[in-house]
């Protein structure tokens, strides 16, 4: 998370779709996957736990994603 605000200083644009990523995984990913702890995995849930990390990493890097998307323009 800490490498992601380090990214907000240095740079407002990235080079590709990977950098962007990248930096959605550091500021958002990483919420989400401290929010799994926080939260809990239903005992009757037949996920895995790694499917339940998987699944709280791509949905805050997704919620960060369209951060970005609805700010296009605005900026």
């Amino acid at each position: 998370m800490i490498e992601g605000m380090r990214m907000d200083l240095q740079k407002s644009r990235y080079k590709n779709f990977d950098e962007l990523y990248l930096y959605c995984y550091y500021v958002a990913g990483t919420v989400g996957l401290m929010s799994v702890p926080v939260m809990g995995i239903a005992s009757e849930s037949r996920a895995t736990t790694e499917t339940v990390y998987n699944a709280a990493l791509a949905l805050g890097i997704a919620n960060q994603l369209t951060n970005i998307l609805r700010d296009v323009g605005e900026e």
